[in-house]
């Protein structure tokens, strides 16, 4: 059953202890959702904690203040648990059992997949980012927008469409990027850190993909093991914007990275071009997303058949899609 925003709102307001929660590995989506809803809620002055386990790249730490996440589950009494931008019950990670088992938990997210479900549930596809519903919720919460919600706001909007370059970038998603800039949010310095921003790690991350992406017909990709991982000082996250960076390439339709985050376990990242839907792709190896950025992650006990399974699976949407 899908809730009002209206509903959850009120239900917000009513309350007094919130914890908030988004996904593991979390991108700019789930800081921007998580972190603006909770700025919000600290304006209602209610009693809330953000939990946030993994931790952040330099650049998502020049975005956001770090220092206001919880890693640890502290064991206390909450009204209402809340996650934003999470799919699924495992992107919760360690705070699986904590959410499903609450009392009063809400799900708020803008995927497709229904496997995360709540005591109260906000999930509208039509929605580039996770964090344009936030901004309507706490509208909705009659919550003054200051520029710091706006900018965090922005920095979801803007991560989830790459800078409004991806398939699921709509009317809404520039609208709300109107409405953040309206509300004082510091889009020029979001977008220098996002996107004319480059670390030495990042360059040196950069130059590892260049010498060792591959391509057949259309597909690109890349793969990284975790002893390359260990030996470049890097981190899974180091290396998410691979399928971003390969979709980009001429001739180009469909990109993806493979990437080794503790032994046998696989993150893999899917691009696509319009026309190309790698949702149904990552659906296959139990992960989700949007028609042209998803993503999923599996144990695998060899690579190798692991890219032939991928591959294969391209290859068999490419032939249903003939058919049809």
């Amino acid at each position: 059953m899908k809730n009002s925003l209206k509903d959850i709102a009120k239900l917000i307001k009513k309350s007094g202890k919130i914890a908030i929660f988004t996904h593991i590995n979390p991108d700019y989506d789930a800081l921007g959702s998580s972190l603006a809803l909770y700025y919000a809620c600290q304006s209602l002055n209610k009693e809330v904690d953000i939990y946030i386990k993994d931790e952040l790249t330099k650049t998502q730490r020049l975005l956001v203040d770090s220092t206001v996440l919880k890693n640890e589950f502290t064991d206390r009494q909450y009204d209402v648990f809340i996650s934003t931008d999470v799919s699924s019950k495992e992107l919760l990670g360690d705070y699986k059992d904590v959410f499903i088992n609450a009392q009063t938990n809400i799900v708020i997210d803008h995927h497709s997949s229904n496997e995360l479900i709540g005591k109260f549930t906000f999930r509208e596809p039509s929605y580039s980012s996770c964090s344009e519903i936030i901004f309507l919720l706490i509208k909705l919460m009659k919550v003054k927008i200051t520029d710091k919600i706006a900018s965090l706001v922005y920095v979801g909007l803007s991560g989830d469409t790459n800078s409004f370059t991806n398939t699921n970038t709509n009317q809404n998603s520039y609208y709300t990027a109107c409405e953040c800039y309206k509300y004082g949010g510091d889009t020029v310095k979001i977008n220098e850190i996002m996107y004319r921003t480059q670390t030495t790690k990042e360059t040196e991350l950069e130059k590892y993909l260049l010498n060792n992406y591959h391509t057949i017909d259309d597909v690109a990709y890349c793969i990284v093991t975790l002893k390359t991982l260990e030996k470049m000082d890097a981190r899974k996250a180091d290396c998410d914007f691979y399928s971003s960076k390969l979709i980009s390439m001429e001739g180009i339709n469909i990109a993806f990275s493979v990437i080794e985050s503790k032994p046998n376990y696989y993150n893999l990242s899917f691009r696509s071009k319009y026309g190309f839907n790698v949702r149904d792709i990552a659906s296959k190896f139990g992960g989700g997303g949007h028609i042209g950025a998803a993503g999923a992650k599996l144990q695998y006990d060899n690579v190798d058949k692991l890219l032939n399974q991928i591959l294969e699976t391209i290859e068999a949407q490419r032939v249903e899609n003939n058919e049809d």
